[in-house]
């Protein structure tokens, strides 16, 4: 469920890495040259196994049935090893065909979640921060004055949109028959991560998705869960927290 690009984008917006940002660009086109660059570094998916294929575009028409809101939505199939990212600027989730060699359950909430920001319009919403202290060309001495803040607000930014995004995704895939114990399954295949500063760790994420699961089949939520609670503000994740 990674947004793979987000480290780089926020170095190159807060002018860690000058050479991502060429001469006059604004926010949105580093965002869309970074992650033309990566897809393309990625590759198109060559010679994939005719049932990975099926299974990807089975799963993800499953899903397009439940939200009719994302019709439009369209699956890139990529290369390399496991990965799926809702791309800016575009209504399309890119996939790597090694999702579709997932286990059905799991495979659903991977590509649920990427929906999840398509529905939520969580791009255009981190656009628009980036585009809110950073109005013009991106250069360093536009974006260093601003860099504390701007690395505060995004990182708290993205931690709200992958709850967002795994909230959404598990409640459109939950009717698929599917529960906790998948999430759990496919989280863990990254092992368990600790806090970064564009997610939330796997505990936090996991905690998030037993208390819906409690609301959703009108269950009590144990005062354990929330002592823990995530905060949704995303407030660890500038912190290191």
């Amino acid at each position: 469920m990674p947004r793979p690009f987000l480290p780089v984008l926020l170095a190159a917006v807060l002018g860690l890495t000058t050479a991502w940002a060429q001469a006059e660009e604004t926010i949105e086109q580093v965002l869309l040259r970074s992650q033309a660059q990566r897809l393309a570094d990625r590759g198109p998916a060559l010679n994939p196994s005719p049932e990975s294929v099926q299974n990807l575009r089975t799963s993800f028409e499953r899903l397009k049935a439940l939200a009719p809101e994302l019709a439009d939505v369209e699956l890139q199939l990529v290369g390399g090893d496991l990965y799926a990212e809702s791309l800016f600027g575009r209504r399309v989730v890119a996939a790597s065909t090694a999702v579709g060699e997932l286990p059905e359950r799991e495979r659903l909430l991977m590509l649920a979640h990427e929906l999840g920001h398509q529905a939520l319009g969580h791009w255009e919403a981190l656009a628009g921060l980036y585009h809110q202290h950073v109005p013009a060309a991106v250069r360093r001495e536009l974006t260093d004055p601003v860099a504390g803040v701007l690395g505060h607000e995004g990182s708290a930014l993205s931690w709200r949109h992958e709850f967002e995004a795994d909230a959404w995704g598990y409640r459109l895939a939950r009717p698929l028959e599917l529960g906790v114990e998948d999430a759990v399954g496919l989280l863990l295949r990254q092992g368990v991560l600790g806090d970064s500063p564009t997610h939330p760790g796997t505990r936090r994420r996991l905690l998030q998705l037993r208390m819906l699961e409690n609301e959703i089949a009108g269950l009590p939520v144990p005062e354990q869960f929330r002592l823990m609670q995530v905060s949704w503000r995303g407030d660890g994740a500038a912190s290191g927290r």
